[in-house]
């Protein structure tokens, strides 16, 4: 049977030797390990907050407009894409 706590404490057991924060006191390895998640915590909400703008800025500019369904020009796909 899948047993999440053991595969959590062996993910655990597999990030502390790769970085070697099990070589550092607790209360390092608690600081170290709080900076590494507010790290990832604002890759994803930066992710989430920027990355569909510049998703559909990018897909506005590679797709024709005929594909796309919009009836910009060419002209005006450049100098939005200069502009952002």
């Amino acid at each position: 049977m899948f047993n999440l706590k053991q595969l959590a404490t062996q993910l655990y057991r597999q990030y502390a030797l790769i970085t070697c924060i099990n070589m550092l006191e607790p209360w390092e390895r608690k600081l170290i390990n709080g900076f590494f998640l507010v790290m990832l915590a604002l890759v994803f909400f930066s992710s989430y907050w920027y990355l569909p703008n510049y998703l559909q800025n990018l897909l506005q500019v590679l797709t024709p407009p005929a594909w796309s369904g919009q009836t910009e020009n060419v002209a005006y796909v450049a100098q939005k894409m200069g502009t952002s």
